[in-house]
């Protein structure tokens, strides 16, 4: 049996213990199987994960497969904090194939972050997340990303202040590649807190920007008023040729009035 048809059916069988809710068995498979990709990228030549995606016939785009085993050591790392741990160093190694894909990319960095973060070192998630700033210092998903570890996970007295200076800061930029999605956030957070003159006074200003929202933003395209469920794996139906859960999928919705 070749080497990529081993790769696969591990991957496969990963997949199935996912299905039956035995995540860290499917992570550590997973794992595995990624130590077995690393040398195809030399063996084939291949710069990234798309790239790797054209080399041979997989059942499941390695791309796909790598952005899942991502999401899936977040979950496995709530049950077993050994997890977030290898959340970093896999995610550390994954953003050498990432390609030239802003999602993928930005993903793979916030996760990093997120893990310092769940694993107690908020000084490591924040110095990360300010590592990452001074690369790109109009990234609004970082400011996203570094203000969502303070108000999603379990905050404390103190952490939904810390996320709104984050995202203000972010505000603040000159040059911010999404403001329309930071500016969301700060609705939510203020939700969360209970300004309710700053809600209406960031709901407003969201809905000024929507429409000068960039293609990146996930308001971009806006959902048709008939809703439609779309599976989490299938395509994105805004055409960015993405799974649905890592497109327009994630958590975030439209604000109303």
């Amino acid at each position: 049996m070749e080497l990529h048809t081993k790769i696969d059916n591990k991957i496969q069988e990963g997949y199935t213990y996912m299905l039956k809710n035995q995540t860290t068995k499917g992570c550590d498979l997973w794992l595995e199987a990624w130590e077995d990709i690393k040398p195809l990228f030399k063996l084939t030549g291949a710069k990234d994960v798309y790239e790797l995606n054209k080399k041979y016939t997989w059942t499941q785009f390695i791309s796909n497969y790598v952005q899942d085993l991502e999401m899936e050591l977040h979950n496995a790392g709530i049950r077993d904090a050994a997890y977030h741990q290898k959340r970093i160093t896999y995610c550390q190694e994954l953003l050498s194939f990432c390609g030239d894909d802003e999602l993928i990319n930005s993903n793979t960095r916030q996760a990093i972050g997120e893990a310092y973060f769940e694993l107690g070192d908020r000084a490591a998630c924040d110095r990360f997340f300010e590592g990452w700033l001074q690369e790109e210092p109009g990234c609004s998903r970082a400011y996203i990303g570094w203000a969502n570890c303070y108000s999603r996970f379990k905050p404390i007295a103190g952490d939904y202040d810390k996320a709104e200076q984050i995202l203000l800061h972010g505000l603040n930029q000159v040059e911010l590649s999404n403001k329309v999605d930071l500016v969301y956030c700060l609705v939510l957070v203020y939700e969360q807190i209970g300004k309710q003159e700053k809600v209406k006074e960031y709901k407003k200003l969201f809905r000024e920007l929507l429409p000068t929202a960039s293609k990146n933003s996930i308001h971009y395209r806006q959902q048709p008023a008939k809703s439609i469920k779309i599976g989490r794996n299938e395509p994105c139906s805004c055409g960015s040729n993405k799974k649905y859960k890592k497109c327009c999928g994630m958590p975030m919705t439209h604000i109303g009035a």
